[in-house]
C-alpha cells in the first residue's frame, strides 16, 4: 500500500474548499480520519492547507508575476499556492522535498506538460524571489494583500475600528488558534479536568476569558476519551461566555431559539436542575441538527433539562405562550466574521451585501421572541462577527421597535478588560485570542 503523501492530500483539500465550498475544518478531519498518516505528516498536511487559505491573496500576489494571464485549473493554482506557501512561510522545509513532489501530484494529476509548467513555476520563483509587497504603492491595498484580507473588508473594519485597531486584529486572523474546551462543572472542577489531561496535553491551561475554560496550542481534544464520556465538550473561550452573563437560576425555563450544535444549549443546561423545573428549549431548523444538539445533551448527562425541537425561530411566537420563558437566548445566524481565524475561507466567501441582508433575519427573529419573554426578564443577542451592521445596529433597532425592552450592560464581564461597546460586549481577535464575538443583554421592563 502506497503511503498518503501530505501535499497530495493537500491539494485534494484545498480544491474541495475551493471548488464545492466545503469548511476546510470539516474536510480536512475526514482526511486526518480516512488516512493513516505520522504525526509529522498531519501536522504538515494541516500547516499547509490552512496555510495556504490564510495567505491566498498574497500567495497570488506572488504567483502573478510568473503565472501571468495563463488560466489554471483549480488543482494547478492549489499546487501552486501550496509549494510557494512551503517555500516562504516554511523555512524548514526543504525546497528539493517542495519541488519533487509538486512535479510528481501534477505528473499523476494531469500531464507531462503542466508538471514541466509547475517545475518552471517553482524554479523562476527559487531564482527570482517574490515580488515584494512595497511595491503595492497603495497603503490600504498593500494591508489587505499583507493579511490576505478582502479590500472591502479591511476598508469596513477601518470605517468601524480604525486604522491601529484593524492593523492589529489582521496581524493576528491568520496566526493558528489555539483548541479550547468547556470543562462540563456538573461532573468536576477545571483544575481537575486539566490535571487528568496533562499528561497528554502539557502545555493545557485555564482560559485567561471563560471561567469554565481550558486552553491548548495544540493537540487533538476531541480525540481524547474524556471527550466521549462527557467530562468536556469542544466550544471557543468567547462563546462561553454567553450562558454566564443570562445569569441563570436552576428554576428558569430557557429557549435558545438558534441553538445547533448545542455548545451554548448545553452550557446553559449547567446552570438549570430539572428536578427544580430549570430547563431549555432549543430550537434548530433542520432536524439532523436537532439530533446533534440532543446527542451532545446525553453525553454531558444534561439531557434531562434539554428539549430539542425542529423549527424555524421565526414561528417560535406562534408555538410558545407570551412571557413563558425567564431568558431567551438568541445566537444569530451571521456572517461569521469572528471565525476567521478557524475558518479563513469565511473572509473570501464573504460579500458586502451579506452585511445587507442578514440584518433583516437577525431583527426578525428577535422581533419573533420578543413577546416569549417574561416581563423581567432578559433576551440575550450574540453573534460571532465583528460587523456593526450584525451587531448593535441590530440592536439599536430591536430597541427603537420595543420600547418595552431596554439595553443594560452584559453581565459578568468586568474582568475582561479588552472588551468594546459597552453596554454590550464586543471581542476582537488580537483582545484575547479569541473568536470575534458580541453579546448584548436586553431587559424587558414592561409597556
Amino acid at each position: 500500500m502506497v503511503k498518503p503523501n501530505p501535499r497530495d492530500l493537500a491539494v485534494t483539500v484545498l480544491e474541495k474548499v475551493e471548488k464545492q465550498g466545503s469548511y476546510s475544518n470539516l474536510t480536512l478531519d475526514a482526511t486526518l480520519s480516512k488516512y493513516s498518516l505520522d504525526p509529522r505528516d498531519a501536522h504538515l498536511l494541516t500547516n499547509i492547507v490552512y496555510g495556504v487559505i490564510q495567505h491566498r491573496l498574497t500567495l497570488d500576489f506572488y504567483l502573478a508575476p510568473f503565472v501571468k494571464n495563463r488560466k489554471l485549473d483549480a488543482w494547478v493554482r492549489v499546487l501552486l499556492q501550496g509549494a510557494v506557501y512551503q517555500m516562504v512561510y516554511l523555512d524548514k522545509v526543504p525546497e528539493r522535498a517542495i519541488f519533487y513532489d509538486a512535479t510528481e501530484i501534477a505528473k499523476r494529476r494531469g500531464k507531462l506538460g503542466v508538471a514541466k509548467f509547475v517545475t518552471a513555476i517553482l524554479r523562476n520563483i527559487q531564482r527570482q524571489g517574490v515580488p515584494s509587497l512595497d511595491t503595492i504603492k497603495d497603503p490600504i491595498e498593500r494591508l489587505s494583500i499583507e493579511a490576505s484580507t478582502p479590500r472591502w473588508l479591511v476598508d469596513l473594519l477601518i470605517k468601524e475600528q480604525g486604522l491601529e485597531k484593524t492593523e492589529s486584529i489582521l496581524s493576528v486572523i491568520n496566526q493558528p488558534a489555539s483548541a479550547s474546551i468547556r470543562v462540563n462543572t456538573q461532573k468536576h472542577t477545571v483544575a481537575e479536568l486539566q490535571a487528568q489531561l496533562q499528561d497528554r496535553f502539557p502545555e493545557i491551561a485555564p482560559s485567561k476569558v471563560a471561567p469554565a475554560g481550558l486552553v491548548s496550542p495544540g493537540g487533538h481534544l476531541a480525540g481524547a476519551p474524556e471527550f466521549e464520556y462527557g467530562m468536556f465538550t469542544m466550544q471557543d473561550e468567547s462563546s462561553m461566555l454567553v450562558a454566564p452573563s443570562m445569569t441563570l437560576k436552576p428554576n428558569f425555563e430557557v429557549l435558545d431559539a438558534c441553538a445547533a450544535p448545542g455548545g451554548k444549549t448545553t452550557h446553559i443546561a449547567e446552570y438549570l436542575d430539572a428536578e427544580a423545573g430549570g430547563k431549555v428549549v432549543a430550537l434548530d431548523l433542520h432536524p439532523h441538527k436537532v439530533k446533534l444538539i440532543a446527542k451532545n445533551a446525553a453525553r454531558l448527562g444534561l439531557a434531562d433539562r434539554v428539549d430539542a425541537w425542529a423549527m424555524d425561530a421565526r414561528e417560535a411566537q406562534d408555538t410558545f405562550a407570551p412571557a413563558s420563558f425567564d431568558r431567551v437566548l438568541v445566537d444569530s445566524p451571521c456572517s461569521g466574521l469572528g471565525l476567521i481565524r478557524r475558518k479563513p475561507e469565511i473572509k473570501y466567501e464573504k460579500k458586502p451585501e451579506d452585511l445587507q441582508h442578514l440584518p433583516e433575519i437577525q431583527g426578525a427573529i428577535l422581533n419573533s421572541v420578543a413577546s416569549l419573554v417574561k416581563v423581567g426578564g432578559r433576551l440575550t443577542y450574540s453573534t460571532c462577527t465583528m460587523a456593526k451592521a450584525e451587531n448593535q445596529n441590530v440592536v439599536a433597532a430591536f430597541l427603537a421597535a420595543h420600547p418595552d425592552y431596554h439595553q443594560i450592560p452584559t453581565p459578568g464581564l468586568e474582568r475582561l478588560t479588552q472588551a468594546h461597546n459597552a453596554p454590550a460586549l464586543q471581542l476582537f481577535p488580537d483582545d484575547y485570542g479569541t473568536d470575534g464575538f458580541f453579546i448584548a443583554t436586553l431587559e424587558r421592563v414592561g409597556e
